[in-house]
């Protein structure tokens, strides 16, 4: 793995780095195969001065590359500002945008699945931005925010987000809205800053069971992911990446039409979400924050990632799932038929588990037919959640159960 590395590739300028390093070598090579009689042997200083032109001229091209892709990802940023603002938290940056006014009432936080840059949830900011007080930010390494020091972790990420809040002013209470991986900073944040906290939206949030313990998936699977991300971000940095979800949308797939609902939702800031996407950042960015799932990590990461049973008191916790049997997660990886019934059983169970965070914990189903990526399927379902939820709030009366809840 590249772990050591990540703080140097992260940056555009990364990949000049090295291949700055590959020509001094080159050039450390064509000094060596001069000197008489190297190590006694005239062959060897061909040798030497023959792998030292084969050095320089890959230095050359990776070079090359590496500018060209510096120039490109410095163009798309200057052609997408930010639309928020920049605010130290630290020592780096972390870009906030927040619009609307909450009047008496919490500030709506959303927070994207997937370590996803804020953007990601815009069609909700936007849609109800006119109604309360709404915040969209970019974690360390996404979006506009600064890379952030190594390695990064949610329990990290939830400080940096308490601070991103206290400099840009934002008081709150606030209400947290995550999304699958995002969901799981949301509960992270509330457990820390209970004070702060009005309530907390789980969009079909992942608990840290469901990277430890999947039959289908487990803490070894998450090297694929991380291998993933350092690829992905070496090709950002030499001028190789094409976004993979181009291809995937394509498809005549789930994941596929929910791609293109997502790009119909975000047309709006399509471009700047991809203008930030080629930034080798926000791939060793997730790399760096999978690995605190790894076997070598996470017995030491969990007590500061996991938040145990009850200790969110009787903070409103609203639990909003999809009703549906977890085939659509499974049935794709091809399992032998016992295997498969295990490992659905685990997720549907597995999807419940942060009921048992809060005494106030309350589970949601979503419309039939809609899956784990249902903020993109229906907004208006998630937005009325909320809405809800906000006047429930601002009557002082915690949410009653609703239609499709338990």
């Amino acid at each position: 793995m590249l772990t050591p590395f990540y703080p140097l590739l992260s940056h555009p300028w990364g990949g000049v780095v090295i291949g700055l390093v590959i020509a001094a070598v080159g050039v450390a090579l064509r000094i060596v195969s001069r000197r008489p009689r190297i190590g006694g042997s005239a062959g060897r200083a061909r040798l030497a001065r023959a792998l030292g032109v084969l050095v320089a001229v890959f230095a050359v091209v990776v070079l090359v590359a590496a500018v060209v892709s510096m120039i490109e990802i410095r163009r798309l940023a200057g052609e997408h500002p930010p639309p928020g603002r920049l605010v130290d938290v630290g020592g780096h940056r972390m870009h906030i945008l927040v619009e609307g006014d909450a009047g008496d009432g919490p500030t709506v936080i959303w927070i994207p699945g997937g370590r996803a840059q804020g953007l990601a949830l815009y069609h909700l900011h936007a849609a109800i931005r006119g109604e309360t007080r709404s915040i969209l930010f970019d974690r360390p390494g996404t979006g506009w925010s600064d890379p952030g020091p190594f390695p990064r972790r949610t329990a990290t990420e939830a400080v940096e987000l308490a601070a991103l809040l206290d400099e840009a002013g934002e008081e709150g209470p606030f209400v947290l809205a995550g999304h699958s991986y995002g969901g799981l900073l949301a509960a992270n944040y509330a457990r820390r800053y209970p004070e702060r906290t009005a309530a907390v939206v789980l969009l079909d949030a992942s608990p840290p069971d469901a990277f430890i313990y999947a039959p289908a998936y487990g803490a070894a699977a998450l090297d694929g992911l991380v291998r993933d991300a350092e690829a992905q971000g070496l090709d950002k940095l030499f001028g190789g990446w094409t976004n993979p979800e181009i291809a995937m949308a394509e498809t005549e797939t789930e994941i596929g039409e929910v791609l293109r609902k997502q790009r119909r939702l975000l047309a709006d800031v399509g471009e700047a979400m991809a203008a930030n996407a080629r930034r080798p950042a926000a791939s060793f960015a997730t790399a760096s924050i999978f690995q605190e799932f790894s076997p070598g990590i996470v017995s030491s990461a969990a007590p500061d990632l996991v938040v145990y049973d009850g200790e969110l008191g009787d903070m409103p916790v609203l639990v909003v799932i999809p009703d549906d049997p977890a085939d659509a997660i499974i049935d794709p990886l091809g399992m032998e038929e016992a295997a498969a019934r295990r490992a659905k059983n685990f997720f549907v169970r597995m999807r419940v588990r942060y009921l048992e965070v809060s005494s106030d914990a309350r589970l949601i189903h979503t419309p039939p037919g809609t899956g784990h990526n249902y903020p993109y399927e229906t907004p208006g379902f998630v937005l009325e959640v909320v809405r809800q939820l906000l006047l429930e709030l601002d009557a002082g009366v915690a949410p009653p159960t609703r239609p499709g809840s338990s």
